[in-house]
């Protein structure tokens, strides 16, 4: 009989959950002039990437980045910023404040985005 009571609450309890919202959100980030490159980057853009920089190292000292990245695709250069917010609004004002993209140097768009398998990458100090 315990048995089955527990059981019951088990499966009583998956039957009522609700999926949570979306905490998460990632935006890719992809430059609006079609030959951009790191290697050669304007002078008009040099200080739009340092305030981009500035400014996804605030996110992540607010605790707001989870990771940033760039993709060395042989397709063309992008890049790519998950966040935390408490909804889609509030993801894509963050975006839409990244000064990449408020400049138009970038295009980019906020989706729900959830992060289900993360390893941090070994230290050459952890080997």
């Amino acid at each position: 009989m315990r048995r089955l009571l527990i059981l019951t609450a088990i499966l009583s309890a998956s039957a009522l959950a609700q999926p949570a919202p979306p905490r998460q959100f990632i935006y890719r980030l992809e430059p609006v002039r079609k030959d951009f490159t790191l290697q050669n980057i304007t002078d008009a853009e040099r200080p739009v990437l340092m305030e981009h920089g500035a400014y996804l190292k605030g996110l992540m000292d607010a605790g707001k980045l989870t990771v940033a990245g760039q993709a060395f695709d042989p397709a063309g250069f992008w890049g790519f910023v998950v966040v935390t917010a408490p909804d889609a609004e509030a993801a894509k004002a963050i975006c839409e404040a990244d000064p990449a993209v408020k400049s138009r140097l970038f295009r980019a768009a906020a989706v729900p985005f959830r992060l289900v398998f993360f390893k941090p990458p070994e230290t050459a100090a952890a080997r």
